[in-house]
């Protein structure tokens, strides 16, 4: 049974799609080599573009570029005999075996064939009002809620046989075997047409042509133009017949089968796809129909070197060197000259309308009624196996005088004027030898291409030359094209242009191209520039150049045409030339070795559809996870694969992507046609995948699809594990510094140990042997004053020597005092403070008294060694010099620092004192100060009041309070030092 198409028939003008014969539709054949499925029972197409094609072998989705079956193995059985694609995207799929799958957002749900008649089934069709309806071969049934409804007499069907199921016009009709039934979908109910009504309708026929009861048609499709594709069953490919007008008659019929390119014998299905692609389904796999955006032209017979001339009508005559001349305007097909132009290679239409190509041996003329032979320069003629032929022709063009000028290969240019030849025309001006192409511009001016750069303008018997002087660098000059002031020259090495001043500006293109080797050029009315290249036609477009013009150094961008868009084969690279030239209808004319196309400018077929990306699948290693709105990437996952496409299906190859992974691209990347993205050595987190695409004309999707995925982190990228790790870190360093500090604080304490043995050493040698020498003279010195045999001068004498030794004794006393108070590094300093009192008072009357405020704290030991011999020497100068009544010792232990002031009621001192003791060597006080300043502190002098001297320290706690290994310390030397005994001085 033929499968339903939609049978939509519109007037055929230049722009009707499909208009053309089958030889001039774009084909291309997928096979099992292209992974495209054999034997396909349905085509449909889903609102995404996506092409589903149901065989007995599963389900393939075609995106343009891939057949991708794996949705296959979501589905309980590969058999499919029917598709049906609803406008939300849903796909409906019938089984050969019984049974229903629906394909929803990827995912299948199934119904299984005990819940239908049963049977194959044969089609669907959803009603206006919202019912699915689904065929099979033993039965009708509608669906309701999640179950199925069997069909029969209730909703006026007999419940017979179905055959197929499926709209026309609008209308859902079911087939029987022998009859045809239409749904009343207001009624809910079924009635019965004339079966051979609805069979022709299903088919797609004119109206006005019947249809015989012994249907030959298997399957059909009514292209937009009106012609019926169709497949009969005695006969092999594909069969296109087109009627015209009020005919019931074909006015053309065409075949296509396996000679020509399909790849089965038979056509099984026909689907026209939303781009207006026409697919066929054979038995060996899909073969898709495409208008092309230049249409071929179809010759009577073969041709070959073709040569490209056109009148003022809208015409275009075409010679050959297999073939008459052949004359073409518009849709017609050419038409043969007979007797005219057999062999030609150079052709053109002079000011008259008089055609002129090149003959065997001989110029031909044709005036549109009668062929006139002229004969050729002298010395063209070459013998050729006994005859003379005229050598190749490489241009002709006429003047403004209406004299001909023709170049011949290894002679050189000819001008006919007044029945006469000449060569190079008599002008001693141009170059010798043959110009490789000759142009009559609207002026009548002649225009001579020259290899190396060279060009010459005849106006009026004057010459004008253009070389690399003039800018002029394209190589061997193959195409030159004038219209108007604008003049265009293209060699071997790139494309130029004339400007008015007369130098010429070299053309590159976007991406620098320098469009080399082009052959033909032309400049239309609007503006735009059209190159025939080996590459392709190039467009550029009349914004582009006209920026150009303005700006030489802008590289305008341009649109490439090549064999895809129906340009068969690559133009010729010498002659015949122009490669390219316009008709006065505004068409474009390409030429290559055996075809010509055409294009209009102004009506370039363009697909409008906005493409839309999908992303298939995310891939790293040996994984793979479906592109879900948020998948999350195992740990350990650092470089990933994107695949993505999109559904355009007439040019995919064309399709242009750009992607970016933000965080990571800074700017959008170009995929180069791979449609897959690589990433490496991403780190764990979340990242947002954008891809964008462009149709084959430029048209942009509308919005980029978007990517959001995440990668886990592994255990050990946690943040918990990495500040586990910095804990960890951090307790190791402190350990580190414990151990060091624990080194230090052993090394300190043998070198106090050291230091208080050695002070212990000096105090016992300087008791047991200088001070106890000086006791035992001090006591010679005391019987000697006491002697009676001493006159008074003499005992006054020793009296001085004896207080003089006594003051030595009580300040080396006082020394070994200072060692011995200096024992322990942390005495308690009050206790200190105390012994120096104490001994500075013993051969004194001056009270000495200590006042402490705040709570004390524990000092450094060394450091309190140095702040106790300033308080010492203060309070030893205090009773040596200042005749005070009392000293007084204040410790005060402030917040931030300790600060000790001696204080006397004695005489005072000054600054200017100070200053004279020292210049009599007395540097005491200097010290004091020195050894403030060392411990980080301040040492002040001012006067008491009313009378006396206040010497005031301060030191800040951070240089003088002892840290927790001086606190341990004094514990572990406490008992140490409390059970040493220190000596005295009696």
């Amino acid at each position: 049974m033929p499968v339903e198409s939609a049978h939509v028939v519109v007037p055929l003008s230049s722009q009707t799609p499909f208009r053309l014969q089958l030889s001039q539709l774009q084909h291309r054949a997928f096979s099992s080599r292209d992974g495209a499925p054999s034997s396909s029972q349905a085509i449909v197409q889903t609102p995404d573009g996506f092409l589903w094609f149901g065989t007995q072998n599963g389900l393939y989705r075609f995106d343009g570029v891939r057949f991708d079956k794996s949705v296959t193995r979501l589905l309980p059985t590969p058999n499919i005999l029917s598709l049906y694609a609803e406008p939300n995207g849903d796909l409906w799929i019938g089984y050969t075996f019984g049974g229903i799958s629906v394909l929803h957002g990827g995912k299948v749900s199934n119904t299984p064939a005990s819940a239908l008649p049963g049977g194959s089934v044969v089609g669907f069709a959803r009603a206006s009002d919202g019912t699915l309806w689904a065929a099979t071969t033993r039965g009708l049934a509608w669906q309701e809620g999640d179950r199925w409804e069997r069909a029969g007499a209730a909703q006026g069907y007999p419940d017979q046989h179905p055959q197929w199921l499926g709209t026309i016009h609008g209308e859902i009709y079911l087939f029987d075997v022998d009859d045809a039934y239409v749904l009343d979908q207001q009624q809910h109910r079924w009635r019965a047409v004339d079966l051979l009504q609805a069979q022709h309708d299903l088919i797609g026929l004119p109206a006005n042509v019947a249809l015989a009861k012994t249907n030959p048609y298997w399957a059909s499709l009514r292209d937009p133009s009106g012609a019926l594709w169709y497949t009969r069953a005695d006969q092999e490919g594909i069969t296109r017949v087109r009627w015209s007008d009020g005919s019931a008659s074909p006015t053309s019929e065409e075949h296509f089968d396996q000679r020509d390119g399909l790849t089965g014998q038979f056509a099984l299905v026909y689907f026209m796809g939303r781009e207006s692609n026409v697919w066929v389904a054979t038995e060996g796999g899909v073969d898709r129909f495409t208008v092309g955006k230049f249409t071929p032209v179809r010759f009577p017979n073969s041709m070959t070197n073709l040569t490209l001339a056109a009148d003022k009508k809208g015409g275009l005559w075409v010679g050959s060197l297999r073939e008459n001349g052949l004359y073409i305007q518009g849709d017609h097909d050419p038409v043969r000259v007979a007797g005219f132009g057999l062999g030609a290679d150079c052709s053109t239409v002079d000011s008259h309308g008089v055609v002129w190509m090149s003959g065997s041996n001989d110029l031909e003329t044709y005036d549109g009624s009668r062929v006139v032979h002229v004969a050729p320069p002298p010395g063209t003629l070459i013998d050729n196996h006994g005859e003379q032929v005229l050598q190749a022709c490489q241009g002709i063009a006429n003047d403004a005088a209406g004299d001909m000028w023709v170049s011949i290969v290894k002679v050189g240019v000819f001008r006919l004027s007044k029945g006469s030849w000449s060569l190079n025309g008599g002008l001693k001006a141009l170059p010798d030898g043959p110009a490789i192409r000759v142009l009559g511009d609207e002026s009548g001016r002649i225009w001579l291409t020259y290899p190396g750069s060279r060009i010459a303008v005849v106006d009026h018997d004057r010459v004008t030359l253009y070389d690399n002087r003039n800018g002029l660098n394209i190589g061997n000059v193959l195409s030159l094209y004038v219209r108007g002031t604008h003049a265009w020259a293209a060699g071997d090495r790139g494309v130029a242009y004339l400007t008015p001043s007369g130098i010429f500006a070299s053309l590159v293109g976007k991406g620098d191209d320098t469009f080399q080797s082009v052959t033909g050029i032309v400049e239309t009315r609007t503006g735009e520039l059209w190159l025939n290249a080996p590459d392709g036609v190039y467009r550029i477009s009349a914004e582009e150049l006209a920026k150009w013009l303005k700006q030489p150094a802008y590289q305008p961008g341009y649109e490439l045409f090549t064999q895809t868009d129906g340009i068969n084969g690559v133009p010729l690279p010498v002659r015949p030339g122009p490669t390219m030239i316009e008709s006065a209808d505004g068409r474009i004319w390409v030429a290559t070795k055996q075809n010509l196309s055409w294009i209009d400018p102004a009506h370039i077929r363009r697909n409008a559809i906005a493409p839309n990306v999908f992303i298939s699948t995310v891939t790293s290693a040996n994984a793979s996870w479906p592109a879900t709105p948020s998948p999350r990437l195992p740990p350990g996952t650092h470089n990933i694969h994107i695949a993505y496409t999109v559904p355009l299906l007439s040019m995919p190859e064309r399709v242009h992507f750009r992607y970016r992974l933000k965080g990571v691209d800074e700017d959008w990347q170009d995929d180069g046609g791979r449609r897959e993205a690589f990433y490496t050595n991403l780190q764990p987190g979340r990242y947002r995948f954008e891809v964008t695409a462009l149709n084959e004309d430029g048209v942009a999707s509308v919005q980029p699809t978007v990517l959001n995925f995440t990668i886990a982190p592994a255990f050990y990228q946690t943040l918990w594990f990495k500040a586990f790790v910095a804990c960890v870190a951090l307790l190791i360093l402190c350990l580190i510094y414990m151990l060091r500090v624990r080194f230090v604080e052993r090394r300190y304490q043998l070198l106090m140990v050291e230091r208080h043995s050695e002070r212990e050493r000096i105090a016992r040698d300087l008791h047991d042997t200088l001070l106890q020498g000086m006791q035992g003279i001090l006591l010679q010195v005391e019987m000697l004053s006491t002697s009676p045999d001493l006159s008074d001068a003499q005992r006054l004498r020793i009296t001085r020597i004896e207080e003089k030794m006594r003051s030595s004794l009580i300040e080396g006393r006082d020394a070994i005092s200072a060692l011995r108070q200096a024992d322990s590094d942390h005495a308690d300093l009050i206790e200190k403070l105390k012994a120096i009192g104490s001994d500075a008072s013993t051969y004194s009357d001056t009270h000495f008294s200590i006042n402490v405020e705040g709570e004390a704290r524990p000092l450094c030991g060394m450091r309190c060694d140095e702040m106790i011999a300033i308080v010492r020497e203060s309070v030893i100068n205090a009773f040596k010099h200042a005749q005070a009544e009392w000293v007084l010792v204040s410790v005060s232990y402030a917040d931030d620092a300790l600060i000790v002031d001696v204080t006397d009621n004695g005489v005072g001192i000054t600054e200017k004192t100070i200053h004279d003791k020292q210049k009599e060597g007395h540097w005491g006080i200097a010290g004091m100060r020195e050894r403030a300043a060392k411990l980080g502190g301040r040492l002040t002098i001012r006067p008491a009041h009313p009378r006396g001297t206040t010497i005031e320290l301060v030191l800040p706690w951070q240089t003088i309070q002892a840290t927790r290994a001086f606190i341990r310390k004094r514990w572990h030397f406490g008992d140490h030092d409390d059970d040493h005994t220190h000596p005295s001085v009696d």
